[in-house]
């Protein structure tokens, strides 16, 4: 009794313990998935900016691909080597530069002494303004004069005080070899920077910065450090202000350094408590390493993700501590109902005992029965046939021996009741097979038509031997080729007579149609009568056993067809005329693949 006053108690105390657990693993599980969800989007905004930056690589270094194709198809230009119809020469500095007006400023030409013939889409007044002028000074200049090579600069405060790029090319005489001055194109360095900004997908909450080969600052957000060396002390003052800890400034000097190598790469750089990814990879021109492009992508969404986790694990404890307070109300209740319930399972467990042994009793009996039934038909069905074939052997005896007319009839009522008692038997045991699922197919290749027209015309002169000339009997081809099908050739016959029988029998007068075609990569054949048509409430079950019995015939017929054309993987139906009168019933057969 004791032993039972404390059980309650127990049960109670694990509940309440079970509840603690479940608090603690909650708020544990909470802290692992924030930390796996906090790495997946740190991970995310990595690849992402792995992506972007090299997306912006390819899209820059093709554009600047583009223009130094463009300078590099103006120097052998015979306007530009024979420096005549300058007029006509300015008109391809122009169409260049309406062509990559998104990136370049200008495209222009200097003569062997270095000064201004043309700069593109210039008016006449400031044409005669900067006609003339001396630029030889300019790197852009000297170097494709010495060499005789393309040049790529770096960042060049111009004449207008902006900031720019130089790509510039050589014109050597072709014949002689003699420099004959030099075409540019510019840059401004706050076009190009727009130009990329453009570019960034706009979910993704990042910014851009472009180093040259050494190190200048050619374009950052704020602009007030363009023109800037990165490692210098002005920018590197401000860059420690910014960063905390001071090991962040260390990662990010040594990541640029790397960079600068023109290798691509990505670092992670801690910057007052805000974790940021900086992607990296060089801009080639013509295999040429001109600058490098930078994104920088702060980890916002890990962040966020990480926070909304923390707060559902508080809320995600506080529910199973109240979960596990209901829990132990509900106890108390259950414990008042568990003993009245355990009596009541107990009464109707026994019931369902008894009522299962005697359920499990009829079936063995019902199995039994339904033997029994299967093997008396299958006997019954064996026995019928075993007379009638010598009934009909002697009925065509005694019709041979007797020639006497009068006993014409009588030997034509035996005939054809043996034969039906025949065709009844042999359908019996079609049944008994199909139901079985042991119904043999002696299938074969054969046309489709020609087996439907022997038997079309077999019971056409049936009909005119019975003087039935109320039907009309009709055999339509569709398509003039062979349908050539795998099946049984037999059991197809049997099939087409059982549908031609019914439709004749139910067709007091009118027409009975036969049709083929293919369809649908099968065989379809279709008989269609004008008849009486099928009763509504017979239709759902047309193709079971005895569905739409009659005094002239046993309503098995459609359900062994339906057997037969299905064990050929075909299918079977029919369908009510719109009009009222008459049905048709179709069947599929698969075509012969040998065909």
């Amino acid at each position: 009794m004791l032993e039972k006053e404390r059980s309650p108690l127990v049960i109670l105390a694990v509940i309440a313990g079970i509840a603690l657990v479940l608090s603690i693993f909650s708020y544990q599980y909470s802290i692992l998935t924030s930390n796996k969800i906090r790495d997946i989007a740190s991970q995310e905004v990595r690849s992402n900016a792995r992506i972007e930056v090299h997306g912006l690589t390819q899209i820059l270094g093709k554009q600047l691909q583009t223009v130094s194709a463009l300078l590099q198809t103006l120097t052998p230009s015979p306007l530009i080597q024979n420096d005549q119809n300058q007029k006509s020469a300015f008109v391809l500095f122009n169409s260049r530069q309406n062509s990559t007006n998104e990136l370049t400023n200008f495209y222009m030409w200097l003569d062997s002494e270095g000064k201004i013939v043309w700069i593109s889409n210039m008016n006449q007044s400031t044409y005669q303004k900067y006609r003339g002028t001396d630029l030889s000074y300019r790197s852009y200049f000297t170097v494709p004069k010495d060499t005789h090579t393309a040049y790529y600069s770096s960042l060049i405060d111009s004449n207008d005080k902006v900031p720019r790029l130089y790509i510039s090319y050589p014109v050597i005489n072709s014949s002689t070899g003699i420099f004959k001055g030099v075409v540019v194109a510019g840059i401004n360095v706050y076009t190009l920077g727009n130009l990329l900004k453009n570019q960034l997908f706009p979910q993704f909450n990042s910014t851009i910065g472009l180093l040259d080969r050494n190190g200048i600052i050619l374009y950052s957000n704020p602009t007030q450090f363009v023109g800037d060396y990165i490692f210098g002390n002005k920018f590197q003052s401000v860059l420690s202000s910014l960063l905390r800890p001071p090991e962040s400034t260390t990662l990010l000097n040594n990541l640029i350094r790397t960079s600068l190598q023109g290798s691509t790469g990505a670092g992670d750089i801690l910057a007052n408590g805000k974790m940021s990814t900086i992607a990296y990879e060089p801009v080639l021109v013509k295999g040429q390493y001109f600058l490098t492009l930078y994104i920088s992508a702060q980890h916002n969404l890990a962040t966020d993700v990480s926070t909304l986790i923390d707060q559902q694990g508080y809320f995600t404890t506080l529910i199973i501590a109240i979960i596990g307070a209901v829990a132990i109300i509900i106890a108390f209740l259950v414990f008042s109902w568990n003993k009245r319930l355990e009596t009541v399972v107990n009464t109707r467990t026994a019931e369902l005992k008894t009522a299962n042994d005697s359920l499990a009793l009829a079936n063995e009996r019902l199995k039994i029965h339904h033997k029994m039934q299967q093997d008396f038909i299958n006997v019954a069905a064996h026995e019928l046939r075993t007379p009638i074939q010598p009934i009909l052997g002697m009925s065509q005896l005694l019709r041979q021996k007797l020639k006497d007319p009068q006993y014409n009839d009588y030997l034509d009522v035996l005939t054809r009741n043996a034969s039906r008692l025949q065709r009844l038997a042999e359908d019996i045991l079609d049944v008994q097979k199909i139901e079985s699922q042991i119904l043999q197919l002696n299938k074969e290749r054969f046309d489709l038509r020609d087996l439907i027209s022997s038997i079309v015309k077999d019971y056409k002169n049936q009909l005119q031997k019975e003087k039935k000339d109320r039907v009309e009997l009709l055999y339509q081809l569709c398509i003039p080729e062979a349908i050539i099908v795998y099946a049984d050739k037999n059991r197809v016959t049997q099939v087409i007579s059982n549908l031609l029988s019914n439709a004749i029998k139910f067709t007091k007068k009118g027409t009975v149609r036969v049709t083929e075609e293919v369809k649908d990569g099968k065989a379809l054949v279709s008989i269609n009568d004008t008849g009486q048509g099928i009763d509504p409430e017979i239709m759902p079950r047309l193709f079971d056993k005895f569905a739409s019995r009659s005094f002239q015939g046993t309503g098995i017929g459609l359900f062994i067809s339906k057997g037969i054309i299905e064990a050929h993987g075909g299918k079977i139906w029919a369908e009510n005329h719109a009009d009222g009168k008459g049905a048709t019933f179709h069947f599929t057969l698969p075509i012969s693949e040998n065909s």
